[in-house]
């Protein structure tokens, strides 16, 4: 709508003074002022009114306000702004109440979950019970060029916990809850190979086929399950190696089946493997000192047949150095011979005794309270992330209200 300048700063006047318009006395205090009449100022603010150029009296008194938000340095009176955040009070108290709602009723509809903990500490270092396989036995190892086999493996307790082997045996195994009191495996509990009427996914991958070879639908709900239990267990690990495994699950009594079973898990895991290379390590010895028991027996038979052949009253300088290497010969097979008769013995006492390799510290019990999700906390944090949020909405809503009042006056 085209203004006279006339009316243009009449119209300026009136947003300058927003009180014009419902008080007489400041209408015609601004009339004066400014060489007008009060009935010219009264009838401007009709026509403007009519026009639909004003709007409510309280929107020309808000945005007046408004405008005392940036000062002239376009910069934040704080004093302004606070003003404005209580004159919006309820906008703000509707939408912290609204997210907060919103809090309350997750906390409320959250499936709560139970944490059952174990804490496990190595005996010593796991390696120390393959010690007697070192010093003497690792330099003969070496000496036959099997210079690996005179150690045993070292073992990371987190990373057996975590490892897929773990996840899938405790996902495939039958576990007695309260769904299925004669036991599920955790599939059939979390309802995995259930259909769902809400599968975007499927309808995307329906619409748009990958190709190459379709997975078994038993495998998809495998690697799902195993997923959904790496979330929900925890493994923490302190400078004194003490290890501390968390399990959540939704029953309390699940949470510690699970968190006790990866204890024993770990503990037969580690004696199975450390008494296979103790078998291992046996059976390498056997076949090192039966093969020195036939040198030995060779380098014997040799001497014997060298003295037939040269008795020791007809000896040269030329024969008395060949029975002395002959003799030395036998020396040497025979030290071998021994020391790995030595070590056969040990690893015969290493194979039948059972190593405490691992100590199960405390064992894990059913919760008495839930630990997820926690309602109080959700609630306060809720609470206090929508109050700000809300006043930052309401401060830069009112700051674009009065850039816009400036772009359309």
């Amino acid at each position: 709508m085209d203004l006279t300048p006339h009316e243009k700063k009449i119209l300026e006047l009136i947003r300058k003074y927003p009180k014009v318009i419902t008080d007489p006395a400041i209408r015609r205090e601004i009339a004066e002022k400014n060489s007008l009449s009060e009935k010219t100022l009264r009838n401007r603010i009709a026509d403007f009114k009519k026009y639909g150029l004003l709007g409510s009296d309280k929107r020309i008194i808000a945005v007046q306000k408004t405008k005392q938000i940036i000062d002239e340095n376009d910069e934040n009176d704080l004093l302004a702004v606070w003003n404005m955040l209580v004159q919006k009070k309820w906008l703000i108290f509707k939408i912290t109440g609204f997210f907060t709602t919103i809090g309350i009723v997750y906390s409320l509809l959250a499936t709560p979950y139970f944490q059952s903990t174990i804490s496990l500490y190595p005996a010593g270092e796991i390696t120390e019970s393959s010690s007697i396989f070192g010093g003497n036995l690792q330099g003969v190892a070496e000496s036959f060029g099997f210079g690996g086999l005179g150690s045993s493996p070292t073992y990371n307790i987190p990373d057996i916990i975590n490892s897929r082997r773990l996840k899938k045996d405790i996902v495939l195994k039958s576990w007695t809850n309260s769904l299925y009191p004669n036991g599920s495996n955790l599939i059939k509990y979390w309802g995995i190979d259930k259909p769902t009427w809400f599968a975007p996914r499927k309808w995307i991958s329906k619409l748009f086929p990958a190709g190459g070879f379709s997975a078994d639908p038993y495998h998809k709900y495998i690697e799902t399950a195993i997923a959904k239990l790496s979330e929900l267990i925890s493994v923490e690990e302190e400078a004194s190696g003490l290890i501390t495994v968390s399990v959540l699950m939704e029953e309390p009594g699940l949470a510690a089946s699970i968190a006790n079973y990866i204890a024993e898990f770990v503990k037969d895991f580690i004696s199975v493997e450390q008494h296979r290379e103790a078998v291992k390590n046996k059976s390498f010895i056997y076949d090192q000192r039966m093969q020195a028991k036939d040198e030995l027996a060779l380098s014997e038979e040799e001497l014997t047949e060298f003295r037939k052949q040269h008795p020791i009253a007809l000896d040269t300088p030329d024969l008395q150095l060949a029975r002395g290497r002959l003799i030395r010969n036998i020396d040497e097979n025979q030290a071998v011979y021994i020391t790995l008769r030595q070590q056969y013995e040990i690893a015969k006492i290493e194979e039948a005794k059972e190593n405490l390799l691992v100590n199960i510290l405390d064992t894990a019990e059913p919760a008495v309270e839930k630990a997820k999700p926690r309602r109080t906390r959700i609630i306060i944090i809720g609470f206090i992330f929508s109050l700000i949020f809300s006043m930052y909405f309401v401060y830069f809503r009112t700051r674009w209200e009065k850039s816009q009042s400036k772009i359309n006056p």
